[in-house]
């Protein structure tokens, strides 16, 4: 065996012995980081087990834990996580969940990236004049992940004097809310702009305005499809457990979990070109007001 071989099979015996040594660092920090900083893992699965959500088969606990969320205990939409506080930046952020303004003179455009309250509050303020004397109004809905049902349902609530949405929820109980006719509802033409990342409380709003409108027109691609609701547990290391509690449905549709909500006129589009002058979906919503 010559000099160079013994040199080379050294190292290679070395490299390994690193590797080794590395991999079993890793394995044991791992571990030891899974129980201290995820020791709550018995409290998750007790709140799980008590709502009769089972832990996936292709999941094991150490590595759900580890990873620091529980998405696939229930589909994708349960996980842990801990709450961050609020800072300047995601105040002002909040502050561009709604635009809007006047296009062509006379149609009030509505960008709503997110649903909180703010959202409804901001509009039946700032935005209420300007959408009674509109000859119709756009809501983009595109990429509006949700937010807050009732702030939704508030919202469409302007527009309609009935309607209503049942939830289910997993104990076998169920809860209807109704609209309120309070006798300022705006009657006027609307087209909601909707795409693949419109979703839950988005979807809901276009649901309400479609099923129990005069004049309204789903325009875009069809909806993400999020028929479901979620619960939170405040757990003792003050983190959150966020799990599916049930589900909905709004007059006489059937529940779009998985499904989504298909537009009355479909135009597919990125939703790169948003705001842009290639944007076809809105060009579309612009043409049936005008």
């Amino acid at each position: 065996m010559n000099k160079n071989k013994i040199i080379k099979g050294g190292i290679c015996v070395l490299c390994g012995a690193v590797v080794g040594v590395g991999t079993t660092l890793f394995a044991v920090n791992k571990r030891l980081k899974f129980y201290k900083e995820y020791g709550i893992l018995d409290e998750v699965k007790e709140v799980l087990d008590e709502n009769k959500i089972a832990l996936s088969d292709s999941l094991d606990d150490e590595t759900a834990v580890v990873n620091g969320y529980l998405s696939l205990y229930d589909d994708k939409y349960t996980f842990y996580y801990k709450p961050v506080e609020a800072s300047e930046d995601t105040e002002s952020d909040a502050e561009e969940t709604m635009t809007a303004e006047m296009l062509n003179g006379n149609i009030l455009y509505v960008d709503i990236r997110y649903f909180n309250y703010d959202v409804n509050l901001r509009f039946g303020g700032e935005y209420w004049e300007l959408a009674k004397t509109a000859k119709g109004i756009i809501f983009d809905l595109r990429d509006n992940g949700g937010g807050e049902s009732g702030a939704s349902f508030t919202l469409a609530d302007r527009f309609l004097t009935e309607g209503y949405e049942t939830e289910y929820y997993k104990d076998g109980t169920d809860y209807t809310k109704g609209m309120t006719n309070s006798g300022d509802e705006l009657d006027v033409p609307i087209v909601i702009l909707v795409n693949g990342k419109t979703a839950s409380a988005s979807e809901e709003m276009t649901a309400l305005l479609k099923q129990f409108g005069k004049d309204v027109t789903i325009v875009g691609e069809t909806t993400f499809g999020k028929g479901i609701f979620q619960n939170e547990e405040y757990l003792s290391n003050d983190g959150i457990l966020r799990y599916t509690y049930g589900y909905y449905t709004i007059g006489d549709w059937e529940c779009y979990q998985g499904i989504g909500i298909e537009p009355d006129i479909e135009i597919e589009m990125d939703s790169s070109l948003r705001g842009t002058v290639s944007d076809v979906q809105l060009k579309k919503a612009l043409e049936i007001l005008s």
